[in-house]
């Protein structure tokens, strides 16, 4: 019984002292919740609701979240999300964002693309990769039309 008991008032002493850290840990927490943003990001996926294109949820910087979405939808899908069935937009890695520039409603963002690249594959490629972006941008109160250039050319699509 003895043995018992100190096993007892020794596990009671090692979870009251764990409670500082978990308290810190859940502080830490919240500060760095309201330093982020939970934002959708538009990838492929068969079957889609847009053009097979389906949304993850990420989180993303508070300061500039249209920005950092959009860094994240050219980056592509973690493993998990892969490991889910979601893929990258076909040249997504190779382009930057130029500019982005939200007024009035409308979000203006180009991007800017290396000089190696062979173009989009496919027929359905540039819809969908502007798609992707628009739907990824219009998710922001902000933000009710989208318009997408690739070097500064708005028809890249055609």
């Amino acid at each position: 019984m003895v043995k018992f008991k100190a096993a007892f008032v020794s596990a009671i002493l090692g979870l009251a002292c764990l409670m500082p850290v978990t308290a810190a840990y859940a502080s830490k927490e919240r500060a760095q919740s309201a330093k982020t943003k939970k934002v959708k990001i538009y990838f492929y996926h068969d079957p889609g609701e847009y053009i097979d294109l389906s949304p993850v949820e990420r989180r993303v910087s508070a300061v500039s979240p249209a920005r950092a979405a959009i860094n994240a939808l050219l980056k592509g899908p973690t493993e998990e999300e892969r490991s889910r069935g979601f893929d990258g937009l076909a040249g997504a890695p190779e382009f930057a964002i130029g500019s982005l520039k939200i007024a009035r409603g409308t979000a203006r963002i180009n991007f800017v693309v290396s000089r190696t690249w062979a173009g989009f594959p496919g027929d359905i490629a540039p819809a969908r990769f502007k798609k992707a972006v628009e739907l990824t941008l219009r998710q922001f109160p902000n933000v009710r039309r989208v318009i997408v250039s690739l070097n500064g050319d708005r028809n890249f699509e055609l």
